[in-house]
């Protein structure tokens, strides 16, 4: 059976400690996503990556690495999930995807989570993965375009999703279902 892995973000410790909030692997669009998945014959989990609201790289990498494996094909990445991933990517290049999607994604460029995402590019750490795309929105803050900004400047063969008024992907801005994500998937 195919795979699939949705990378979730960080948030502040307030939002963490919110006995009123979802985890975040149950917050936003993502667990609409992981039903269409499931309606479709993948096997999808979204891993609740550990202390978010202070992440810690080798932590994520340990966790996300229980739960990757060859029958993977597709990654979802959100904000950090998605420039969690690419570092991931930088050192381990001969990963196989089919289909590898940053949602927002934040590479923070301002350092302000210390080492968590400290990395640099290599140009051919996305050679063995078929698609790429990226989705991002015109109204987000100014720290997730300028990391999709230097994404595309390493990444010329990226599919770009552009938005107007999606701001970072959350509840707050589109609600519990992405059906444009969906339909770049299921192509």
């Amino acid at each position: 059976m195919k795979e699939a892995l949705i990378l979730h973000g960080t948030c502040d410790k307030e939002e963490f400690f919110n006995q009123n909030m979802p985890s975040l692997s149950n917050a936003h669009w993502f667990p609409w996503l992981q039903k269409q998945f499931l309606c479709h014959n993948f096997l999808c989990q979204t891993p609740e990556m550990p202390t978010s609201y202070n992440p810690n790289y080798e932590d994520w990498q340990k966790t996300f690495e229980n739960f990757y494996n060859e029958d993977v094909k597709i990654i979802i990445g959100h904000s950090a999930g998605a420039g969690f991933i690419l570092k991931w990517l930088q050192h381990n290049p001969k990963s196989k995807l089919d289909k590898l999607i940053l949602v927002a994604p934040w590479l923070d460029i301002e350092k302000e989570c210390a080492d968590f995402l400290d990395f640099q590019m290599q140009d051919d750490a996305l050679n063995n993965i078929k698609e790429v795309s990226l989705f991002y929105s015109t109204d987000d803050e100014k720290s997730i375009l300028d990391s999709v900004d230097k994404i595309l400047s390493h990444y010329k063969n990226i599919k770009i999703y552009s938005f107007e008024n999606k701001g970072h992907f959350v509840y707050s801005s589109i609600g519990s279902t992405f059906p444009e994500l969906w339909k770049v998937i299921s192509e």
